[in-house]
């Protein structure tokens, strides 16, 4: 993805319904192969299951490939021009060129997300595993809320498992940018991501993608707040998540949100100020409505919860 991961990609470990402990405890002691081909031999001849196969892949390549911060702050335009004389021709040079783009991941160990989800696909195929790329949106920055652009500016991986499509990103579970620096730091949660929350943070170019795991459009996917993984990956949920806020008479704002333990630690900020305040509290049942006082318009609204970032607004 070319755009900088700053807020969102927090370190964030999370749990996932399998344990893949011993995959990735074997994984981990692989070399650092130069071919996709390579990858796939050692995972088919270590694994049986479909299952251990695709985590086995997706693992490798996320604890291996290392984001390419230099084309990630100079992106190159690419574009190919190839002519073919039929449908079979056409479909052979394509793959020809994914090949060179995976080929290059292989042997630098760099790459964005097209790098990323083009070599996960290749190594599911060499696999006999069924998976797709998917091209789409995704928003890091609160800057984005409320501004919809339909062009793409992320890849990431679908693969079927018992019949079920499994969404993953090994871009975003490798690691983080901070400070100008890549920090590499691998994130289960983008690890078959909940199919109730892909929309919060990633959209398909695709309608069929969309269609498959629920109903937004473009702009509602934009006028969502930013959500970290550390919120995403607990129980806790935003009743109303607005991602544009108006800023009250009294120049307050209030949010809504279910499952939050009374002893969570909640912290807020505006763009601008130093220090960090409590908002006020009022439980019934299960939801919490924490009001945030001396609240600025048109700036940018964080909440902290048990000290990591959860979730960023703009006001207005």
């Amino acid at each position: 993805m070319k755009q900088l991961l700053f807020f969102f990609l927090l370190i964030s470990i999370a749990t996932n319904s399998q344990d893949f402990k011993k995959v990735d405890s074997l994984v981990i002691q692989y070399p650092r192969f130069s071919k996709a081909e390579d990858l796939a031999t050692k995972i088919a001849k270590d694994f049986t299951s479909d299952e251990d196969k695709a985590r086995a892949a997706f693992y490798w390549l996320a604890k291996n490939i290392r984001y390419n911060l230099k084309e990630l702050y100079n992106p190159k335009q690419r574009s190919y021009n190839f002519s073919y004389s039929s449908e079979k021709e056409r479909i052979q040079k394509i793959q020809a060129l994914k090949d060179k783009i995976i080929d290059a991941a292989f042997i630098s160990k760099t790459g964005v997300c097209e790098e990323y989800a083009q070599s996960f696909k290749k190594v599911c195929d060499l696999l006999d595993l069924e998976s797709e790329v998917i091209k789409g949106t995704a928003r890091i920055s609160p800057e984005e809320i409320g501004k919809p652009n339909d062009t793409p500016n992320h890849a990431w991986n679908a693969v079927k498992l018992n019949n079920k499509w499994v969404l993953l990103d090994a871009t975003w579970a490798a690691g983080y940018v901070s400070n100008n620096k890549w920090v590499k730091e691998f994130n289960n949660y983008f690890y078959n991501i909940p199919e109730d929350k892909i929309f919060k943070t990633h959209f398909p170019e695709d309608k069929t993608w969309v269609l498959r795991f629920g109903r937004i459009t473009l702009e509602e996917f934009y006028n969502q707040p930013i959500y970290d993984v550390s919120f995403l990956n607990s129980k806790i949920e935003l009743v109303l998540p607005t991602g544009v806020l108006k800023v009250n008479s009294s120049n307050e704002i209030q949010l809504k949100f279910k499952n939050l333990d009374k002893n969570t630690l909640i912290y807020y900020t505006f763009k601008g100020q130093r220090l960090a305040k409590k908002p006020i509290r009022i439980v019934v049942g299960s939801i919490t409505t924490l009001t945030f006082k001396n609240a600025k318009k048109n700036s940018i609204f964080r909440i902290f919860i048990n000290k990591k970032g959860a979730l960023q607004f703009k006001t207005e």
